[in-house]
């Protein structure tokens, strides 16, 4: 991860100071052994309380925490007495978590890289772990999670776009594929057709419609055919400029039988990235266009244009089994 999303702080113990990552993802605070036995060593107070509980850790895996420390620290100009879980695979020094972020009201500026707490607006912090004491086991720790920013930004360096669209040149296409299971069927609660007929449309948006038809005839997304259903389109802005063509399915959507399927919760979800350690978000190129229609949904899926009658040979989206299934 850059440098940049790293939020440290230097942790003011007696026997000096520890970078701490403050981290709102984590539910307690928690402390690496090999410091909390250094500071044992320095013969700084603490009080040892046992505990038993199971943690999971950022790069997937569970962690039994079967202690905690109670100590005096420091941030700003104000102290008080934390307790943290004593862990010995965490990947850093210390960790403050979601009970430290409460206790002290912290507020974050990310554009700054500055801190406060509520109470006291006037007393500002930054995000930075350089200020440790020169020549100790504190500052080692310093040096080591410098290098764990530098070989995490050199890691995420090399994963640049072109190089990703380079090795899986199958995953990135400007064409669409079709998804690898059975054919959707739509079924109707009659067999009574619906038709609408076109809406108006000035030229220079009929162009538009051509273009956009165009489009979707030389992806295999529709084709020309006849049909007793007709459900009319049209254009809307998108966002970022230019048009999207829409169908009007609302005469036929109360006609399609809910297709009821059972979905996995978002805690299952969750459970499956158990291990990972590096996360990603893509965006399908036109999802529900992927989605093969048997030959019956094709034809209730008809939309029509001043140019011609075209039928979706794939899922659309404004169908109401599209947006609930």
């Amino acid at each position: 991860m850059p440098s940049s999303a790293l939020l440290w702080v230097g942790l003011k113990l007696k026997v000096g100071k520890t970078p701490a990552l403050v981290d709102a993802g984590a539910q307690f605070s928690c402390m690496r052994l090999n410091v909390v036995e250094y500071i044992r060593s320095r013969g700084e107070e603490y009080r040892f309380a046992p505990c038993l509980l199971t943690c999971l850790l950022t790069h997937g895996t569970r962690a039994l925490v079967k202690g905690a420390v109670r100590l005096r620290v420091r941030l700003l100009n104000f102290s008080w007495d934390h307790e943290f879980k004593i862990l010995s695979e965490v990947p850093f020094p210390a960790i403050l978590g979601m009970d430290v972020l409460q206790r002290t009201q912290m507020m974050a500026d990310f554009s700054s890289r500055t801190y406060n707490f509520a109470f006291s607006p006037s007393s500002v912090g930054s995000f930075s772990f350089t200020e440790l004491q020169e020549g100790t086991f504190l500052q080692r720790l310093g040096g080591e999670v410098a290098n764990f920013t530098t070989l995490a930004q050199g890691y995420l360096k090399d994963l640049n776009q072109k190089a990703l669209m380079g090795e899986f040149p199958s995953l990135f296409s400007t064409s669409l594929g079709i998804a690898n299971c059975s054919p959707y069927d739509i079924e109707l609660s009659d067999t009574a057709p619906v038709r609408s007929p076109p809406y108006r449309c000035a030229s220079p948006k009929l162009q538009v419609f051509k273009q956009i038809v165009n489009e979707l005839l030389e992806q295999g997304v529709a084709g020309p055919s006849r049909s007793q259903y007709a459900s009319s389109a049209f254009l809307v802005l998108k966002n970022g400029g230019g048009f999207r063509m829409v169908v009007d399915y609302r005469k036929i959507n109360p006609k399609i039988v809910f297709d009821s399927y059972p979905m996995p919760n978002i805690e299952q979800a969750f459970e499956q990235f158990a291990g990972a350690v590096i996360f990603s978000v893509l965006d399908l190129n036109s999802a529900y266009f992927q989605v093969p229609l048997t030959p019956e949904a094709v034809e209730c899926l008809l939309f029509e244009l001043h140019l011609a009658y075209s039928n979706l040979i794939v899922s659309p989206w404004e169908s109401v089994w599209a947006l609930k299934g």
